[in-house]
């Protein structure tokens, strides 16, 4: 509840087409995402990433949004909605890999994660297996994935 009220207030504050807005809307879809609200994190990324996409960035975070996007879809069950996006967010962070700050570093892991995720639920092995290979890469990055299931 205080939460919502924060992220109201902050809109009306930095303005609802800031970036700073729609990283507060990244923050409140990652707790959804922990909380498994897959349909409540889905509709908060929807508004942060159409956010990024009107500033016209390209940055890694924008990226960020796509692969918690898919996240969400696959906590759904919508695997076949799940996959591009799942591999568009890897792809944009991967791409920009460099850019990412050392705080923010477990983003590309994570986002291999929810990859290994996907491959693992839909019954691809060899797909999981050339993800966990490339997870492998981030040794020091914690798991992050969850399972719509866990």
């Amino acid at each position: 509840f205080w939460r919502r009220k924060w992220l109201a207030h902050f809109r009306e504050k930095v303005g609802p087409d800031s970036l700073e807005y729609a990283g507060e809307l990244e923050v409140e879809a990652s707790n959804s995402l922990r909380e498994k609200n897959w349909a409540g994190a889905e509709l908060i990324l929807r508004e942060c990433l159409a956010l990024r996409e009107k500033s016209g960035t390209n940055a890694w975070p924008k990226f960020q949004a796509i692969s918690m996007l898919g996240n969400s879809l696959l906590g759904q069950k919508k695997s076949a909605d799940a996959e591009p996006l799942l591999l568009a967010g890897y792809e944009g962070l991967k791409q920009r890999e460099q850019l990412i700050p050392k705080g923010e570093a477990s983003r590309i892991p994570e986002a291999i994660d929810r990859l290994i995720l996907l491959y693992t639920e839909i019954d691809k092995p060899k797909e999981a297996e050339r993800w966990q290979a490339e997870r492998a890469k981030y040794p020091r990055a914690k798991r992050s994935a969850v399972k719509a299931g866990d």
